[in-house]
């Protein structure tokens, strides 16, 4: 089991003690200069010095300054982790509170019937699976405002079974959301916050903001969880930033599609303790809120020409397909697309030096026979 951590401030290990003890092994991605100190054999801080030393000229695909820093964490249990092990990823705001944390990714990353999400559109909300809280008005961080307007919630009626992957925890606490929203709001702090279900199938062809804070995976998707690098000036004082996350799970969900393997959401969830100034996100937010619907129009263009192919090979068609696509796409969005070709080519780039000789056993996942009746 590791755990991987981006952090520019602390890292406090009483929000760990399940974890530190089953014995996880922690990745810490310091983004700062170095300021991050743990003593404790099983956390392993890496800083900036440590991304060059181990990506050499492909480490403009790790940004500094971000929450994408945990790329590094990513690459590096790309390297090492056994194929089949459990990563997960944890912000440092977010406490685990279970003893049962590790037990309840175990039990959702298997091929045992769950239910499904049943709704309307190519977006579930994420906050429809919350049960006693006021959540008429929530949506999470990067879920498109077009697809609001007379959104009804969704349901959990029917099962399916098949290979889930990749998991999206959820939270007690402040939820992850756009500031925008959040600025119309007085409190939105919810903590004794309950899910209607453990966990819920997101349906092929439905997308959900997978906000990075809580996720659990295997390792073969790791090629695809590349967080993408922000913020990018795009023009004096302005750019694109908040949307790595949200734009790299759009990806995944994509690409899991193709390969049909299966995207859950729902448990383990954990305590999210802070939020950020609502002016300073706001302001960070906006470009990608204006180019993020014509984002997701543009991955529906791509998505009918990607071959499925193990995660790596359909991120580098990804990245063909972003480069053919650039010069067609708005101001905002081609100067971003012309940005990411470069650090998405180091990634891959990154990942292909570490390829293993038998890592193509994880295409034996592909093809797993299901109903979505």
């Amino acid at each position: 089991m590791i755990v991987i951590i981006p952090s520019s401030r602390t890292v406090t290990l009483s929000y760990l003690t399940p974890l530190i003890d089953s014995g996880a092994r922690f990745i810490v991605v310091d983004d700062t200069h170095g300021s991050i100190k743990i003593d404790h054999p099983q956390f392993e801080v890496y800083t900036w010095q440590d991304r060059g030393r181990l990506l050499g000229p492909n480490e403009i695909a790790i940004p500094r300054g971000n929450g994408a820093c945990r790329n590094l964490g990513f690459y590096i249990a790309w390297k090492e982790a056994e194929d089949d092990e459990i990563i997960i990823a944890l912000d440092d705001d977010c406490v685990v509170e279970s003893g049962e944390f590790i037990q309840g990714i175990e039990s959702i990353l298997t091929t045992a019937e769950k239910p499904v999400a049943s709704g309307l559109g190519r977006h579930f909300n994420i906050f429809d699976l919350f049960e006693n809280i006021e959540l008429k008005i929530l949506f999470p961080r990067g879920f498109p405002y077009s697809q609001r307007v007379g959104y009804n919630p969704w349901t959990f009626e029917n099962t399916v079974s098949g290979n889930v992957l990749f998991n999206v925890g959820l939270w007690r606490g402040e939820p992850d959301i756009n500031a925008i929203d959040r600025s119309t709001q007085k409190s939105l702090n919810c903590p004794d916050a309950r899910l209607v279900c453990k966990s819920v199938i997101v349906p092929p062809g439905v997308l959900i903001s997978a906000c990075a804070g809580n996720i659990h995976f295997r390792r073969a998707v790791i090629p695809a969880i590349y967080q993408l690098p922000m913020p990018v000036e795009v023009m004096p004082g302005w750019g694109i930033n908040r949307y790595g996350d949200i734009w790299g799970g759009f990806i995944l969900k994509m690409l899991m599609d193709l390969r049909e393997e299966l995207m859950s959401v729902g448990k383990p969830m954990v305590y999210h303790l802070r939020v950020g100034s609502v002016e300073e996100n706001t302001r960070k937010e906006h470009l990608g809120q204006l180019v993020n619907e014509e984002f997701l129009d543009l991955l529906d263009e791509i998505r009918n020409t990607i071959e499925p192919a193990n995660y790596l090979d359909m991120m580098a068609q990804l990245q063909q397909e972003f480069r053919r696509s650039a010069p067609s796409s708005t101001p905002i969005l081609r100067f971003y697309l012309a940005m990411l070709d470069q650090n998405l080519g180091a990634w891959i780039s990154a990942l292909r030096s570490e390829q293993r000789g038998g890592w193509l056993k994880n295409e034996s996942h592909m093809g797993t026979d299901r109903d979505f009746g």
